[in-house]
């Protein structure tokens, strides 16, 4: 059963949020003039108070000068006696958790897991999925960093790029010595064995910077799988691979089109590393499963769809 990783804003941001105290915005057309306002809001004790200054606020929504004509007035307002009639018409936005978090799938009940911290110095973007040191158990790379902030808030730039390396149970800890140094805004991401040598590579894209390619020297190299589907799918998209060693099955993998934010892995999958898988369990876009013998030394398998 898949499960799921889901980026966040971290834990490192000015912002907070719990199930005690959710970060909430209110939205709607609180001006007449057609458009859709936005009023970011914090706690002050148990009350809800605009987060934003005075000035910064009441130049998008004239109305805070006539009802707060100083800093001193509007300090104690709540968001209900800024907007007054108008909390009628607004809508509400709660979140009770910014953790970048990892889902766990406990047969169709999922199980959450804050990823370590280092996961959370940052706003996390693409969410990669592959075994990149090759010891069998699926990793995660995420993206990281955003900087586009009001002059009054800092940039999040705390994050260089991380992979998470896991140990095949949920639990996920910091790869140290990963190579992967990148200071700007890192956005789009994919995981392929670039150079064909059985190992998972990355590349990693940035606003307004240079793309990064990382070479893979260290892991350990897998078996190449590629799956020729039917006509109207060649890549078969939506089929599952799951690598069987003797009798026990290993990590499930499914062909994505699109693999999260602006994103797309290879269709091609790096299986096994150090352990050599014995078959190729695939259940295939139409439902249909097969499973196909691994023969002694090959680099690369490829499976039709029957």
């Amino acid at each position: 059963m898949l499960d799921i990783v889901a980026g966040n804003w971290g834990l490192n941001s000015c912002n907070s949020a719990s199930a005690r105290k959710p970060l909430t915005i209110f939205y709607g057309d609180f001006t007449g003039f057609g458009r859709l306002d936005v009023i970011e809001t914090e706690f002050d004790g148990d009350k809800l108070a605009p987060r934003i200054q005075r000035d910064a606020l009441g130049a998008a929504i004239p109305f805070v000068f006539e009802g707060f004509p100083s800093h001193a007035a509007f300090s104690r307002c709540a968001v209900d006696e800024l907007l007054g009639e108008r909390m009628n018409n607004a809508r509400k936005l709660s979140v009770n958790t910014l953790a970048t978090t990892v889902f766990l799938n406990r047969r169709g009940r999922f199980e959450a897991r804050v990823l370590p911290d280092e996961a959370q110095f940052a706003p996390a973007f693409s969410a990669q999925v592959a075994d990149v040191d090759g010891d069998g158990h699926e990793d995660i790379f995420l993206s990281q960093n955003f900087f586009a902030f009001a002059r009054e808030d800092s940039r999040l730039d705390a994050g260089r790029g991380l992979i998470l390396r896991g140990d095949g149970h949920g639990d996920f800890k910091p790869l140290p010595l990963s190579g992967i140094q990148i200071y700007g805004e890192q956005r789009g991401a994919a995981l392929a064995d670039f150079d064909n040598d059985g190992r998972v590579d990355l590349v990693v894209t940035q606003n307004g910077a240079a793309t990064k390619l990382y070479r893979n020297r260290h892991g350990h190299p897998g078996l190449r799988v590629r799956l020729s589907g039917a006509p109207v799918n060649p890549d078969a998209i939506g089929a599952m691979l799951r690598p069987r060693y003797g009798d026990s099955l290993g990590a499930a993998r499914q062909i994505h089109c699109g693999s999260g934010y602006w994103s797309q892995n290879s269709a091609v999958q790096i299986l096994g590393g150090s352990r050599r898988p014995t078959h190729i369990a695939v259940r295939w876009p139409n439902g249909q499963g097969t499973e196909t013998r691994v023969p002694a030394n090959i680099s690369e398998l490829a499976i039709a769809q029957p």
